[in-house]
């Protein structure tokens, strides 16, 4: 397709009338050729993602002129001369960022004196349904390029573009004009996908699949997001702003009813007396379906089935957080996204995890998160994103209840190759410089193809530049030497002498000597994790690979101590139920406890140490606590005086600070919103979850033997839902029907 030039002021619009349509996916199963296949990693969904569920009836209750075409690269140079276009997508402008397609409407509503917008999520359906209620404008099969609707509008082609919402869950029941939520994370992205695996010219795939350019497909993307090499453009409506229609917000548990105040957060197990403890992380629904079984139990909508790649840090106030990949099914899948979990200070179990970041058909993952002295940031990249950066980030200065807009690294000058995908360290040098390493193509001065990118900001992020050099391994951890070199032990896929190889730059990262370790090299699902303790002994862990196998877990891993930098090391198995630690990562507490994240282990557990177990010759676990003492009360207010939360804890006799007795959260107006009830760290009798309006959400009920149940509700306080567990681990469930 080759659109003529034209004037901003002359761009050819068409005029959509009032009217009325159905709005997401209904029931009917989509054909074989539009949900298997074309570069997609898992088959898609049969009647479309969950996140165009439920269809429901929406009304335009105003005429407005929508444009025929997306904003063409001169079109756009009119208001950016800048602008260069994107060689992949001559047709349009592309890579725009949402923030720069709303600018380039205010310049043109001020050059022209008409009111000239994004389109509203539901005009852009509307728009391009034109009449009709099937996958797409052209029936089943999609429609040619350039090939215009009965309303005369090319949509829908493969071409992503903004529309003007937030991104968040549709409502049940009729609406007029809707807006979307009032605030988010993500805006909505109309007409393609964003990811790819495979391309050749005019084509790639995922991206331009016939699944992501139905009329119902929704992608989302953070705002901000602009790239040289990017796929999303947009159009313009020319109208006034609908008034405002806004859904409820959405909250994840992950951020709700989070504590600030960091009572007991220091104190823990006596650091002399050897401490090993695990919890299980990971829901498990014994081969039941997660969309059919799992989000009807009360599992988060979008959760999936295959999580790797961990992340874990111990907060301000105690909490711990973790975060994985989580996937339908197999890893890249467009619908593959960042996972988030908590356990809360003096919980002895794990939250059910979310999924969050939560990017609609761009998979995300390689989550990072960075205490940087009580400010939390969350790193993460896009395997497979159509001009994806080396990574992307967010920060949260209390404590993970909210977060800053989603940035992209600014880079100031050229960099090199890159894979957009975190790994597990970050560091701050002795002048404040922050390093994050990302894995990276091409080879090392050696000839060595397994390497890794270390990326550089003096600023607090605000911009970033590349080091330079090149680790000797793929999945490289770092750490701080004592002296200020930077320690990049191992990474997979690369040895010296059979051993895992070392990379020390002395340079901040410009160049890099190797040399080997007394470690077994890592091979694919492995990677090692480094960090610095209080003490200021250097910890390690890793999995054994004594025969150098490819995805064969089952050697085991262990834990090392070093305190000489690396140059000798004690080491020590861990214990025998842990196979692999895979894709691992490490942090330590103020406490004084170590806390591993595993991956790709029969079950993924988090294993709680210290350093006396490892210099122990003891492979005991510590025995759970049967007594605790010395209870204090404990609460916290909201701004306006109200109370927000109040709980007590105490002095476990294995001298961790637990749990013990009631807990509730109350929502600012004073109505309840969480209670539960903890002895020795465990939750016991009822835990409510209630809406804001005083409705119960979900109750869980806890027996003995760590059996529980939970139970759902609407909100007309129906049950929708009970299901049965023991542990982590479905037993059975009752399930009302939902898609």
């Amino acid at each position: 397709m080759q659109l003529a030039a034209q004037s901003a002021e002359s761009i050819e619009m068409a005029r959509i009338p009032a009217g009325s349509f159905t709005m997401g996916a209904d029931e009917a199963t989509l054909a074989p050729a539009v949900v298997n296949g074309l570069g997609v990693m898992s088959t898609r969904p049969a009647h479309g993602d969950f996140d165009e569920s439920p269809a429901h009836k929406v009304t335009i209750a105003h005429a407005f002129s929508i444009a025929t075409h997306l904003i063409t690269v001169k079109e756009f140079q009119e208001f950016d001369p800048s602008y260069k276009g994107v060689s992949a997508y001559p047709d349009y402008a592309a890579g725009i960022s949402y923030e720069h397609a709303v600018a380039f409407c205010a310049w043109l509503t001020k050059k022209t004196g008409k009111p000239y917008r994004l389109p509203t999520e539901a005009e852009w359906e509307y728009a391009e349904r034109a009449g009709t209620q099937t996958p797409f404008f052209t029936d089943d099969t999609p429609p040619a390029q350039g090939e215009k609707n009965a309303w005369g509008v090319t949509m829908g082609e493969g071409t992503p573009e903004w529309v003007a919402d937030w991104y968040g869950p549709y409502e049940a029941g009729s609406q007029t004009d809707p807006t979307g939520p009032l605030h988010g994370y993500f805006r909505v992205v109309r007409g393609g996908g964003l990811d790819f695996r495979k391309s050749k010219p005019g084509e790639m795939y995922p991206a331009m699949a016939p699944y992501f350019m139905r009329s119902a497909n929704r992608a989302s993307m953070a705002p901000s997001y602009e790239s040289k090499d990017g796929n999303i453009g947009f159009r313009v409506v020319q109208a006034p702003m609908p008034a405002e229609h806004s859904s409820q917000p959405f909250h994840y548990f992950f951020w709700t009813d989070v504590k600030q105040t960091p009572a007991g957060a220091a104190e823990g197990p006596d650091p002399a007396k050897p401490f090993y403890r695990t919890h299980e992380l990971f829901p498990n629904l014994n081969g039941k379906s997660m969309p059919d079984v799992g989000w009807s139990a009360g599992l988060a909508r979008g959760l999936g089935i295959n999580y790797h790649n961990s992340a874990i840090q111990v907060l301000a106030n105690g909490d711990v957080v973790a975060a994985y990949y989580n996937t339908p099914n197999k890893e890249d899948d467009p619908d593959q996204t960042v996972m988030v979990m908590r356990r809360g200070a003096g919980a002895e179990d794990w939250d059910m995890p979310e999924p969050w970041p939560y990017f609609a058909d761009a998979a995300c993952a390689a989550p990072v998160f960075w205490n940087d002295h009580g400010r939390l940031w969350l790193f993460f990249g896009f395997p497979r994103l159509i001009g994806a950066p080396p990574f992307a980030f967010t920060t949260s200065n209390d404590n993970g209840a909210t977060w800053s807009p989603i940035q992209f690294p600014h880079f100031t000058a050229p960099i090199g190759r890159y894979v957009s995908q975190p790994i597990n360290s970050i560091v701050r040098t002795k002048d404040g410089t922050i390093n994050i390493p990302t894995d990276s193509t091409g080879r090392d001065a050696d000839g060595n193809g397994s390497i890794s990118a270390v990326w550089a900001t003096h600023d607090d992020g605000k911009t970033w530049y590349d080091t330079g050099g090149r680790t000797a391994g793929r999945h490289t951890t770092i750490v701080m030497a004592k002296n200020g070199d930077i320690l990049g032990f191992g990474g997979k896929n690369s040895a010296i002498d059979g051993r895992m190889p070392l990379a020390t730059s002395a340079d901040g990262g410009k160049t890099w000597v190797k040399s080997k370790t007394p470690f077994d090299p890592l091979e694919s699902g492995e990677r090692p994790s480094v960090i610095r303790l209080a003490s200021g002994r250097l910890f390690f862990v890793a999995d054994y690979n004594p025969n150098h196998e490819k995805h064969i877990h089952k050697d085991g891993a262990y834990v090392a101590l070093s305190d000489d930098d690396g140059k000798t090391w004690k080491q020590k198995r861990l214990t025998a139920n842990i196979l692999t630690v895979g894709y691992v990562t490490a942090t330590e507490g103020p406490d004084g406890v170590i806390h591993i994240a595993t991956s790709k282990n029969t079950v993924n557990y988090e294993v709680e140490l210290n350093e006396a177990w490892v210099l122990s010759d003891s492979e005991d676990k510590t025995p759970e606590p049967t007594a605790i003492a010395h209870t204090e009360k404990h609460r916290e207010l909201w701004p306006n005086g109200r109370l927000k939360a109040e709980w007590s804890a105490g002095r476990a006799n294995d001298g961790e600070i637990l749990l013990e007795g009631p807990q509730a959260f109350y929502f600012e107006d004073g109505r309840k919103q969480w209670t539960v009830q903890f002895h020795l760290g465990k939750k016991v009798g009822d835990e409510t979850f209630y809406r804001a309006d005083g409705t119960k959400e979900w109750v869980k009920s806890y027996g003995t033997n760590n059996e529980w149940t939970w139970r759902n509700f609407d909100g007309a306080g129906r049950q929708t839902s009970e299901s049965r567990w023991r542990g982590k681990t479905l037993a059975s469930a009752d399930l009302a029907k939902t898609k």
